[in-house]
């Protein structure tokens, strides 16, 4: 039976990417900091595993048992460096399998009056910008985790776009606390940027095909469609039953605050996914979006517990497991 580890997972893409491998009949297991993860954990049939991000040359030593490791933490992207090649190293050149679970942030491009951009992204395209801060920071990563291939790991990197599903997300969010914030579902200027879009339960679908059948240091995309930031909105406002309202720069910052607002909302991340359709085989299961905030879970939340959707002003997005990668 094949042994996998989560790291992550009580997260948002985590959570989703273990039930997946249960799925498959994997045994699986995720790292818990606290009895209360290891809790939850076990609630869910996934084997919890004492240890801390922190301290990752003992993080080497616990994922030595195990065929599968997928990293689908939350933490700052300089640390995760640390900690990814921390791990890398503990493996060495054993044929085991190792999945990083990035974000398609790393090509996006400025759009701070909400204007659209026609630049869309294959896996290996050229990026011809200067870099925005998280590329900087991540794009290393991706580097280090695909270079390992080559000593004989099986080594995948998944960068997921706008992830919703199941009432999550990081944006998706975003648009119901500017009503809790406003009275109004607000969005940037003229609202057409965006980032393309994958439901949680597809990304987490790819991550397990890679491991199945993937290409050892291969970068895979996951994209279902697009929806620009406004038409978000709308769907939003009819679920709220308010009105929409367009906002500048400066009143975007006040609402959502600088780095959420930079990397998450002012700017357009527009991907296509070549690679993973021909090399996994895969289809999006859930392509639609807006049908999902306005009849589906976000609609189900925003009905019975609206006060969920309240985020803080600003919040600091060190990896974005709900959605801005």
């Amino acid at each position: 039976m094949t042994r996998a580890m989560v790291i992550g997972a009580t997260g948002y893409v985590g959570s989703r990417l273990a039930q997946t491998f249960l799925g498959r009949g994997y045994q699986v297991a995720g790292l818990a900091r606290s009895e209360q993860s290891a809790a939850v954990l076990r609630s869910r049939g996934i084997e919890p595993v004492p240890g801390d991000l922190t301290d990752p040359g003992a993080l080497g030593a616990l994922l030595q048992p195990y065929d599968v490791i997928a990293f689908s933490a939350m933490m700052p992207f300089v640390a995760e460096h640390e900690t990814v090649g921390a791990i890398l190293s503990a493996l060495g050149s054993a044929t085991r399998t190792f999945v990083f679970m990035s974000g398609t942030g790393v090509v996006s491009v400025p759009a701070t009056e909400g204007q659209w951009n026609e630049d869309a992204f294959a896996e290996d395209d050229p990026y011809p910008y200067d870099p925005l801060p998280n590329r900087g920071e991540r794009l290393p990563t991706e580097q280090l985790v695909r270079a390992a291939a080559d000593g004989g790991l099986r080594t995948f990197v998944v960068r997921p776009p706008l992830i919703w599903g199941h009432a999550g997300s990081v944006q998706v969010p975003q648009f119901f606390n500017s009503v809790l914030r406003t009275g109004e579902a607000c969005y940037l200027g003229a609202g057409l940027n965006l980032y393309s879009n994958a439901h949680v339960d597809d990304v987490a679908e790819v991550a397990a095909l890679a491991v199945e059948r993937g290409t050892p240091g291969a970068l895979y995309h996951v994209v279902s469609g697009e929806a620009n930031f406004r038409t978000i909105a709308e769907a939003v406002a009819r679920v709220t039953n308010t009105r929409t309202r367009s906002v500048d720069y400066q009143t975007a910052l006040e609402i959502w605050g600088e780095r959420w607002v930079s990397i998450g909302l002012a700017v357009n991340s527009r991907t296509r996914a070549p690679r993973t359709r021909a090399d996994l085989g895969w289809m999006p299961a859930y392509p639609d979006l807006v049908d999902e905030i306005v009849n589906g879970s976000y609609a189900e939340l925003w009905a019975t517990e609206p006060r969920s959707f309240h985020r803080e002003a600003k919040p600091t997005l060190t990896s974005s497991t709900g959605g801005t990668r």
